[in-house]
């Protein structure tokens, strides 16, 4: 438990920091950009990338690929895993390029697709569109530089990987700020910076990958056999981990069809919420996945279900007061963050109003993303597929229900509540073979959520005493920064006051390491 507590620090660290250049990226986007159709043009064109990125780099790829490998490393050797890792390079590039070539053919039947709405406003779809095929690169990139992050970790190397998100930040950023005037149109600019963004990114891996010897091409074989037990578990992966990126896509299609801005309101709703999910349940899961996986290989199901168990209750531990804290600060935050230059007060109204019904089901993301870590480490396929197909159902059902009602806070809503049926159908099918104590697990979700509902409200009232005019930007920023300090202190010293075993957990882990 000490090494997976280490890495998990270094990993959460190094994605602490390229979350916050992705926040600082937003908020010079939304600076420039603001809420306009330009943006949302953007938005749309980006998403599917986006999509594909959180499949591949922290789901399917991870998910299907990974104890795969590490089964071969451990069973049949380096060799055997270096030319399975080659090999599947090698079919991924082909896939990568036939992609491309079909999506500059059909961009014009993709953006109908994905945002409907477009189609009313020429400019704004034309626009979609070239912004779409200047961004198609990024898809080839995204599949081999997901795939170099697979065997990177599987060989215990977790900084690179984790740092590589870092160098595609600063480089949107360096594009927003000083290359995007260039252009004509200057959301073309922030086109460019994605796709160059995607090759420096694959970059700095490639040396890496090449001192461990998983670039060889002597082990090249165009076939291998552990080849087809990693496609054959691809889609069902793809369905069982990516369920919550996908409902935001169905979203966004509902959004495209209000205002304009909504798309970009629920985006940015979005990036709030993966700040915490990112930076805990991600790191977490990455790292437990190859741990989880060797232990199935070796059969040491006992070990596995402390492991899990253990890891479980310290992320919601963490999560879910994030969770209480972005609802009694959204306002505030999403002002701090982006309510500068064109992105105007409306805006941060509608997006905080959509981050609350949103983040409402940030303990069901950071469940589901934990909890199909185990199945898959445990070669169980079938109960996150079901579970995947579930969600995305319900969402299919309530955004078109909820939309009516409330909106785009419906859509969010939608999002929050389909996450929730997924992870209770996940947690109730824990494979029998993993003695998992679903109580334990239950008893410390809802301690969390007691005290983090009392921080909650010593927040909401520190909100009303604390924080600032935003006239004065300054003294604004500083008054939301001092509630959630404020907020961090409380939660820690109620958990104090109860002696939480969470507590205790977190606090030896940091004094073993």
């Amino acid at each position: 438990m000490r090494k997976i507590f280490k890495k998990t620090a270094l990993l959460s660290g190094l994605t602490f920091f390229s979350r916050v250049l992705g926040v600082v990226r937003d908020a010079l986007i939304a600076m420039c950009f603001g809420t306009s159709s330009q943006s949302d043009a953007f938005f749309v064109a980006f998403r599917p990338f986006d999509l594909v990125r959180k499949l591949f780099s922290e789901g399917i790829l991870s998910m299907s690929f990974v104890p795969v490998f590490s089964e071969t490393m451990e069973r049949k050797g380096k060799s055997r895993a270096v030319a399975l890792g080659f090999s599947f390079f090698c079919f991924l590039s082909l896939a990568g390029v036939l992609v491309v070539l079909a999506g500059i053919v059909f961009a014009p039947l993709v953006i109908k697709i994905i945002a409907p709405g477009f189609r009313a406003d020429p400019v704004q779809y034309d626009l979609t569109i070239l912004l779409l095929k200047l961004m198609l690169p990024y898809f080839w990139l995204v599949l081999i530089t997901a795939l170099c992050m697979g065997v990177l970790n599987a060989v215990g190397n977790f900084g690179v990987p984790a740092s590589a998100p870092i160098v595609f930040n600063l480089v949107v950023i360096v594009f927003t700020l000083l290359v995007d005037h260039y252009f004509k149109i200057p959301v073309m600019g922030l086109a460019v910076g994605v796709t160059i963004g995607g090759v420096l990114q694959l970059a700095i891996q490639i040396p890496f990958m090449i001192r461990l010897g998983m670039l060889n091409p002597a082990f090249f074989s165009f076939f291998q056999p552990e080849m087809v037990t990693v496609l054959r578990t691809m889609i069902p992966c793809m369905i069982g981990a990516a369920s919550y990126q996908v409902n935001i896509m169905v979203a966004s299609f509902f959004a495209s069809t209000l205002d304009d801005g909504s798309v970009s309101f629920l985006y940015y709703a979005d990036r709030l919420v993966q700040f915490p999910m990112a930076l805990f349940a991600v790191s977490a899961a990455t790292v437990f996945l190859p741990a989880l996986s060797r232990k199935a290989v070796k059969g040491q199901l006992d070990d596995i279900a402390v492991l899990f168990s253990n890891g479980v209750k310290l992320v919601l531990f963490i999560t879910i007061p994030a969770m209480a804290g972005l609802m009694a600060l959204g306002e505030n935050i999403v002002a701090v963050l982006f309510g500068h230059g064109a992105f105007n007060d409306l805006a941060v109204q509608q997006t905080a109003d959509s981050l609350f019904f949103l983040v409402s089901g940030l303990w069901a993301f950071t469940g589901v993303r934990l909890f199909v870590t185990l199945y898959y480490a445990l070669s169980c396929i079938k109960i996150p597929f079901y579970s995947g197909i579930l969600a995305m159902g319900m969402n299919l059902v309530l955004c078109p229900l909820l939309v009516d009602c409330l909106g785009l806070r419906g859509l969010a809503l939608s999002v929050s509540l389909s996450a929730m049926a997924g992870f209770v159908f996940l947690f109730v099918n824990i494979p029998g073979i993993v003695r998992i104590d679903k109580t334990q697990i239950i008893v410390s979700a809802c301690r969390s959520v007691f005290l983090s509902a009392i921080m909650f409200i010593f927040v909401r009232q520190a909100a009303g005493l604390i924080v600032m005019e935003k006239a004065n930007g300054f003294w604004f920023g500083a008054g939301v920064i001092g509630c959630i300090g404020f907020g961090m202190v409380v939660y820690w010293s109620v958990n104090c006051l109860v002696s939480s075993p969470e507590l205790k957990m977190l606090k030896q882990g940091i004094g073993r390491e």
